[in-house]
This record gives structure tokens, sequence and C-alpha cells, in this order.
């Protein structure tokens, strides 16, 4: 087709000149291809009928989804008219929430199934993973919103079922269609209903930092991974290395890869503020907040010094998605350990099916937990407490947990990233399997350390 091919002509000349992959320039340029699409969208149809939006939205979102993936793409179309029926046949009711999980879960895993594209390659499944969470969330938000207590749930309830016309417009938006953010239905029905009536112009220079930084990480990313490539990790070069240069170089890999998430975020987040999804209130001072849709924090990114700091500043709203409907949906287990497990297995087989996914939040578990209770300790024990904080090692404390923050998220991205069993299992074994062990015995030789220490506030005996 004509129009296909004139929108193909960026995402190949930028696949010829920075030598990215084009699947992956495709779903780049989409993104920079919203902007106008939300521009519209936030000049000429706001305050317009809802249904409108909901005819825009799809049809706009339709034809990207058509260029990128072609005749793939009627899968989409296929959950939507599926997750619906469920909607209006169970509504509010709890089988109607077990028949959407059951729907949209095994949708996106029958499509990991069929889909035999190389691991490299961007293909439909990645705006279908976006698609699962927001039907399954439309559909507790329903059964939330029949219920008598509301409370915790008030922002994300509703009170109706929604049309066809309102899930397909929901489920296309196009500014997070490809690659999220994740935005609940009761905020996307305000703005359709015209309830985000600021202007533009307040937005328009948050929206560029956020685009513009994007662009710098997602171009960066292929510019850099030549000089440390995953498979530099096979040479005979890396393996005869010092362990702690292997540390080192672990880490800093781990922060190139991760350039191109956090670049396609920033750009999604850029369309979401221009479009007017992003409006968040005011703050006390009476400022514009559009940080609605942020998906990373950048400043808490860069100066992180702790793996759970990595964690909070990006893919946030994916983590606030599975806080709501997964996590805190486990109370009655009354077993927070227990629930942030099922909440990880969750998002590894969210992912996809192979091994390295289920490896890499395994690792989130003993990482996150091992930490916690290193951070604990040194804040409870006098001793630890006024050794860190002293002030010839500040700067050489703050270092080291710096890299060492850095290398257990890069290590546990190394099986995020090569899939295969045996292919991280080697770099792991290189590495002498350092993350797995060392944070798998913290909870342990803290509680043995916090016996012997004395407490920074210790108890007096009572007279």
């Amino acid at each position: 087709m004509a129009w296909v091919e004139a929108l193909d002509v960026l995402p190949r000349l930028l696949s010829e000149r920075i030598g990215a992959e084009i699947s992956g320039a495709r779903l780049f340029v989409s993104l920079l291809y919203v902007y106008p699409i939300a521009i519209i969208q936030r000049v000429v149809l706001h305050g317009a009928n809802a249904n409108l939006h909901h005819i825009y939205n799809t049809i706009t979102s339709a034809l990207l989804l058509h260029f990128n993936f072609g005749s793939d793409s009627i899968y989409f179309l296929a959950n939507i008219l599926a997750a619906y029926v469920i909607l209006r046949t169970f509504k509010s009711s709890r089988l109607a929430v077990i028949s959407s999980i059951i729907l949209n879960l095994g949708f996106l895993g029958y499509a990991y199934l069929i889909d035999t594209a190389p691991k490299t390659a961007v293909t439909w499944t990645a705006p279908h993973c976006v698609l699962t969470l927001k039907l399954i969330g439309v559909q507790w938000d329903v059964y939330d919103g029949a219920q008598q207590d509301v409370k915790g749930k008030e922002e994300t309830a509703i009170a109706s079922v929604p049309s066809l016309l309102e899930l397909l417009g929901f489920s296309y938006y196009p500014a997070s269609m490809m690659t999220g953010p994740q935005i609940s239905f009761r905020k996307y029905r305000l703005f359709t209903d015209g309830q985000f009536n600021e202007d533009i112009g307040s937005s328009w220079r948050y929206a560029m930092q956020r685009l513009t930084i994007g662009i710098v990480l997602v171009v960066a990313f292929p510019l850099l991974s030549p000089y440390i490539p995953t498979q530099y990790f096979y040479t005979q070069e890396f393996k005869s290395q010092w362990l702690v240069l292997k540390v080192v170089t672990v880490a800093i890999w781990g922060q190139v890869v991760l350039l191109k998430y956090l670049g396609v975020w920033l750009v999604a987040e850029g369309s979401c503020i221009f479009s007017g999804m992003a409006y968040n209130g005011k703050d006390a001072q009476g400022i514009i907040q559009w940080d609605q849709c942020a998906n990373v924090k950048v400043n808490r990114y860069f100066t992180a010094t702790q793996t759970q700091h990595f964690i909070d500043s990006f893919n946030i709203n994916t983590n606030k998605w599975v806080l709501t409907y997964v996590y805190k949906r486990l109370r009655f287990l009354n077993n927070k350990n227990i629930s942030q497990g099922v909440s990880l297995v969750f998002l590894a087989g969210w992912h996809g099916f192979s091994s390295g996914y289920f490896m890499c939040f395994l690792l989130e578990f003993l990482i996150v937990n091992g930490e916690k209770a290193v951070v604990k300790l040194c804040s409870k024990k006098a001793a630890l407490k006024s050794l860190v904080n002293h002030p010839l090692l500040t700067l050489p404390s703050t270092l080291m947990s710096k890299l060492l923050a850095t290398f257990a998220l890069s290590y546990a991205l190394i099986s995020f990233e090569l899939h295969s069993y045996n292919l991280y299992m080697e770099i792991y074994a290189d590495l002498l399997y350092a993350v797995h062990i060392g944070y798998a015995l913290a909870p342990l030789l803290c509680t043995v350390l916090s016996a012997m220490l004395t407490d920074d506030s210790p108890k007096t005996k009572s007279t």
C-alpha cells in the first residue's frame, strides 16, 4: 500500500543510518507519528462528543498497528471484542473477573505460542501485552464499581459497563497503545468527557522535554551498544578478567540496554501530555501537573543508589497496575512475601514463556528482599549506622552502593534479554552466581549480625 510505504521511509532511513533493527525502528517512529495525532485530538476534538474521541482513537491506532504488524493487527481487535462479550454477559460478577483473566491471559499466551519471529524483533505481541492489562483492569474496575465499599479504589472503580465504542477507544488510545503507559478506564472516561480541560499551552514545554530526553536515549542505544555487545560476555577476553572488572562491565552493559526502554517510555509519555490525558490536577501553588502518565522518573533513575530506587523509577504505571490488580487482591493470603512472589510470577508470564523472564523476576525478589534486610540492619544498628554515615566514608559508601545496585539490576537483566537458560546461565557461572548467592544469603546474614550488634536506641529496663 502506498501509505504504508510512505510511513516506512523514516524507519528505514533510521535503520540504515544508526543500525537500528527495522521492526524496532518502526515502533519508535510510530511513537513519533502519534504526536501529530495527539495534538489534533487536543486542539480539534477538545470538548467534542466523547464518541468522536473513541472513533478517532480506533481509526488512527488501527492504521498504526497495520503499518507495524500488517494482518496480525486483527488479533488486537479480536481480543477486544471477546473481552466485550464477557463484560456485557457477566457484567460486574466474580465470574466476569475470572473469565476476563482467563480469556485475556489465554489470548496473550496463544500469541506467544504462535509468534515465531526472532526474539530481537518487535512483533504484535508487544502492544498486545499492553492491551491484556487494559482489558483485565477494566473488568476489575466494573466489579469494584458494583461493590458497596470502594475504599482505596475510588480512582479506578466505574459504575457502569463501557459501551463497545468506549472499550475500542480506550484500547486503541494512540499514546499508550504500543508501549504503555497503563491508564485506567476511569481516567480515560474523564478525559473523553472533557474533564481535563486545561489549555495545551501549559503542557507543551514539559511534553517536549520528555520527548527530547526520550529521543536522545533511544538514539544512544544503537550507537553505544556495539561497544559492549552481549556477545562480549562469551569471549575469552571477558572470561579471563578479574571478577571486579566483570562486575563493572556488566553494570555498564545493563545501563546501555535500558536506554531503549527508558527512551520509548519517555517518548510515549510526551504524546500523552500533548493529548491532554496526562493532566493530574494542580499542586499546592496552583501549578498544573502533567505527570499522570509518567512512566520514568529520570532524576531518580540516574541518581539511584539502591536497586529499589531503580525499580521505583521506571515502568511506573505497569508496576502500579500490578500493585492495584494483583498484589492488593492477594491480601487474603495475609503474607506480603507470597503476594510479592505471585505478582512477580504474573509479571514474568505476562512478558512471555521464556525461562529468562522467570529467572529475572526471581532475581528481583531475591535482590529486593536482600537489599531491604541490609538497609534495615544499617539503619538500626549503632555501629553500622555510624560507619556508613562517617564523613570520610560517605562518598565511597555512596559509590559502592551505586555500583552494587547497578550491577544487581544488570545481572537480572541478562536473563531478561537472553531468554535461553543455557545462554544466561553461562554468564552467571562466569560471575560466580554472585547475585544469586549474595542476595539469597543476605537476610540470613543480617539476622545473625542483628543478634550480635547493639541497636541504635537500646531499650532501658523498667524499675
